[in-house]
């Protein structure tokens, strides 16, 4: 039996699972074998494809489909490959954190997602999700239940360098609304879809498609059952090592996404910016 690798080891490997999720398009039996594998990192980098199958509620053909969608010749090279990365991980003598030692541990793994989002700031998908929100307008900012924070939080910020920013949090409304937005020219839509992703969110992303509007998502994990109905996923892990889910990751890529579309029209942004700056003594508390 093996020693388990320490937790920024592991999380190495994780990340090359990641990559390799980012890099090939994977059908939604192949997105649960893979995201059963995330959950049960080390032990699947030993196991056989059929125990994989059998835990991951799929055939055992689809575990060896994904293995090739991979790029590599069957499930054997692909578990070989993981079983490396396992193997070279270094292992950690430290004891499991106590309760008191928590938030240093959340802290942490706020610091990886940072870094995971750093990756999709530099990607080829943030390029795509800018060129594509860039041309719409009215930009709809999309977010239901604890994604709906998010969701005025950028719109909020967007209004100030962006014409005609509409936020939409009303489940019961969402399908009219991003009916709306269509035929007043939109070309794209942004969805912020955190955990637990509600069905009201994924049926407007379906519809939004049905228009022929491009549907740009921020997400937790490229791994998200309706990945396949997303034109550009850009993620930020959520941090769950506290009692609620942790956001600062999402927050920092929303604005990073607010400051690319902001650039692409600089005068306009500056314009826009001005007058906002105007307008702050009215409302800002003023020491006398």
């Amino acid at each position: 039996m093996t020693d388990s690798p320490g937790t920024q080891s592991l999380d190495r490997v994780r990340s090359w699972l990641l990559d390799l999720v980012h890099a090939h398009r994977l059908s939604p039996t192949q997105r649960r074998v893979a995201q059963h594998m995330l959950d049960s990192l080390p032990d699947v980098a030993f196991a056989s494809s059929v125990d994989v199958a059998e835990a991951a509620g799929v055939s055992q053909p689809t575990v060896t489909r994904m293995a090739t969608a991979f790029g590599f010749s069957g499930w054997a090279e692909f578990r070989a490959a993981a079983r490396e990365r396992v193997l070279s991980a270094s292992p950690t003598d430290s004891p499991s954190p106590g309760p008191d030692s928590v938030p240093a541990v959340a802290l942490a793994r706020e610091r990886d997602n940072l870094l995971a989002v750093e990756q999709t700031v530099a990607s080829d998908r943030m390029v795509r999700a800018v060129d594509l929100l860039a041309g719409t307008r009215p930009l709809g900012i999309v977010g239901l239940r604890v994604s709906a924070s998010l969701a005025h939080y950028l719109g909020h910020l967007a209004q100030k360098v962006l014409p005609d920013v509409r936020v939409l949090d009303d489940g019961a409304s969402l399908i009219d609304a991003v009916t709306q937005l269509h035929l007043d020219g939109a070309s794209a839509v942004l969805f912020i879809v955190m955990p637990r992703h509600p069905e009201a969110t994924v049926q407007a992303v379906a519809h939004a498609r049905s228009l022929g509007l491009a549907t740009v998502a921020i997400v937790d994990t490229p791994l998200v059952p309706f990945a396949d109905l997303l034109d550009v996923a850009l993620v930020a892990p959520v941090g769950t090592d506290l009692v609620f889910d942790s956001h600062a990751a999402v927050v920092t890529l929303s604005i990073a996404l607010l400051d690319a579309l902001a650039r692409r029209e600089p005068r306009r942004t500056q314009a826009r910016l001005e007058a906002h700056e105007e307008l702050v003594p009215t409302w800002e508390h003023q020491v006398r």
